[in-house]
């Protein structure tokens, strides 16, 4: 039985993302019934980002080996490692120890599960078509993660504290069942082979020398520091400024998390009426204005609206951004040259979450007011290479 290409990887993502939006919600309360050391909590995010630290030797393989075979293999293994933490969480034997091991594991298959699909999709779309395929893919994860996923997961956990997991571990077997009728995309296999150090260093020497590429990485990099120095003081914007209640906060996120969906369904339809390089820059200022505005506002409605305002523009920027990167980088470039995004996302994060904390000491609307001004000056002084975008995208070429 043959299924269509794109919607077999589709489903297979969903259902992926879904279980993991479960285990997101669930593993931090599950934490807080083994140990009352907010650091030892805070702990489990560190154990499943760390491994993103190796992300390069994941773009190596997934450049070496083949994509579907990783997909499949890595969801069965983190189902494997869920199911087996589920059981022993029934048996009462689960320690603090024990789950960062297992978020370690799940951290190191995400690596290559969240490049190998991102790897395969220009490979299963018309060129015409990914922005319609990665605007679907990105709803799907804010959906999932965001909105389905965590709900699920906190009323599995009154349930029974082996529940979620156990959910979440069907949920990934379900992904592999659906990945095992994605078709074998045919590749080029090299003449000579090179060692995994070499094929590591020419992925980073490719991406350094393109211009384009490494500038829309830097303008990526910075729009997650942005965020990162923001968003994570949301919460005491919300209690200070719009003396939200809990639930309040979170229907704030919710909008946000709307807005960001929305993005995301009319992305190619966006990317069809304007040029590549407007749409990118016009999304960065849009965005930096949201974000600014955030430091001050002290109307929930009006919070809610600049949330839902920059979600909907960062998820079309996104799109924008890997849709590109999908069409400029050679296929078999691809896995190493978005390890090197993904590296740097998330180090975005990690500066701006420290930076912002640091900055809100002096004046809460501090981090806001500086991530806005240092996006739109990066996005200013990436103009000159933001312009070449409609050249490099019609030509399909490498710039150097």
């Amino acid at each position: 039985m043959r299924f269509p290409p794109f919607p077999t990887l589709w489903a297979a993502v969903g259902l992926s993302n879904l279980a993991d939006g479960i285990n997101v919600a669930a593993a931090p309360l599950l934490a807080a019934t083994l140990t009352t050391d907010p650091a030892a909590i805070a702990g489990l995010l560190v154990a499943q980002r760390a491994p993103w630290l190796l992300s390069m030797v994941s773009g190596a393989f997934v450049d070496r080996l083949d994509r579907r075979r990783i997909l499949q293999v890595t969801t069965g293994v983190r189902a494997l490692v869920l199911g087996l933490l589920a059981l022993v969480i029934a048996l009462g034997a689960a320690s603090i120890p024990l789950l960062y091991v297992v978020f370690v594991v799940l951290g190191l298959c995400e690596t290559l599960v969240d490049n190998a699909s991102a790897a395969l999709v220009p490979t299963l779309v018309p060129t015409t078509g990914l922005e319609k395929a990665n605007g679907r893919i990105q709803t799907t994860f804010v959906v999932a993660n965001e909105f389905a996923g965590p709900p699920v997961g906190g009323f599995l956990l009154a349930i029974a504290l082996a529940l979620p997991f156990a959910a979440g571990a069907l949920g990934l077997v379900a992904s592999m069942v659906v990945l095992l009728f994605l078709p074998r995309v045919p590749r080029e296999v090299p003449a000579h082979r090179t060692s995994l150090w070499a094929d590591i260093r020419d992925g980073g020497r490719w991406y350094w020398h393109n211009r384009v590429v490494r500038g829309l990485s830097f303008l990526s990099g910075v729009g997650n520091a942005m965020t990162g120095a923001s968003y994570g003081l949301l919460v005491v914007v919300a209690d200070r400024h719009l003396h939200l209640s809990p639930r309040g906060y979170g229907v704030l996120l919710a909008v946000g998390a709307v807005g960001a969906v929305v993005g995301g369904l009319v992305a190619d339809r966006v990317a069809r009426l304007v040029p590549p390089g407007v749409l990118i820059a016009g999304t960065c200022v849009i965005s930096a204005a949201a974000v600014a505005g955030l430091g001050f506002v002290t109307n929930p409605a009006a919070a809610a609206a600049l949330l839902a305002l920059d979600g909907f523009v960062v998820l079309i920027l996104g799109v924008s951004i890997v849709s590109t990167r999908q069409r400029v980088v050679p296929s078999e470039m691809l896995g190493r040259v978005n390890a090197v995004y993904f590296t740097v996302a998330l180090g975005g994060l990690a500066v701006g979450g420290l930076g912002g904390g640091f900055l809100a000491r002096l004046w809460l609307p501090t981090p806001f007011v500086v991530g806005a001004v240092v996006m739109l000056l990066t996005t200013v002084a990436l103009l000159p290479t933001i312009g070449k975008l409609a050249r490099v995208i019609d030509k399909g070429a490498v710039v150097e």
